[in-house]
């Protein structure tokens, strides 16, 4: 299953993206996709914090938050996850900054061709592919040669699995501390 989160803004936009992504017959056709959708970047990030997604497609000038803020914030949540920015600005500082502090995959002006968008995100998806498993097996390598530990990797695939599932925190008398 690919775990794909879209966040713009324009109910208008968020429709063509949701029917353009999850249209079988408009090639490539993705594995299995899961779409979730969001207006307001505030709201996804709080989706973001608890599930793991593939990749986050955003506009890049919203209310409350732009597009690159809210695309770092999902880096820091959950690094391995891809990150494309839409925009209908042609903006360099804004496309500067979503490479270096976002570290986006890909800047795509609005409006997009659809079978352009689409084959971009199948090659966005297939680049993020191979970045994680480059990265399981150098830890795989690490293991081997006792510079982490089983242990260790295995939180991290947790980690990486479930956002925050190894952050526990405790109350001073040994009890877990549960969010509202």
């Amino acid at each position: 299953m690919t775990n794909l989160l879209v966040v713009d803004d324009e109910v208008n936009v968020v429709s063509a993206l949701r029917r353009m992504l999850l249209n079988p017959a408009a090639l490539p056709a993705l594995q299995e996709p899961h779409l979730t959708t969001f207006t307001s970047p505030v709201e996804a990030l709080e989706h973001v914090a608890s599930h793991q997604l593939d990749l986050v497609i955003s506009d890049y000038r919203m209310p409350v938050m732009d597009g690159v803020s809210f695309l770092t914030r999902v880096k820091e949540l959950q690094p391995d996850t891809a990150r494309i920015i839409l925009s209908a600005y042609a903006d360099m500082e804004g496309i500067v900054r979503g490479i270096n502090e976002a570290g986006i995959f890909r800047f795509i002006s609005k409006p997009w061709s659809d079978s352009e968008l689409k084959a971009i995100v199948g090659q966005v998806l297939a680049h993020r592919e191979l970045l994680v498993e480059n990265r399981r097996l150098a830890d795989e390598m690490r293991v081997q040669r006792g510079v982490i530990s089983r242990q260790q990797l295995e939180l991290a695939r947790l980690e990486a699995e479930s956002p925050g599932i190894t952050h526990v925190r405790w109350s001073e008398d040994g009890g877990v501390l549960l969010e509202d």
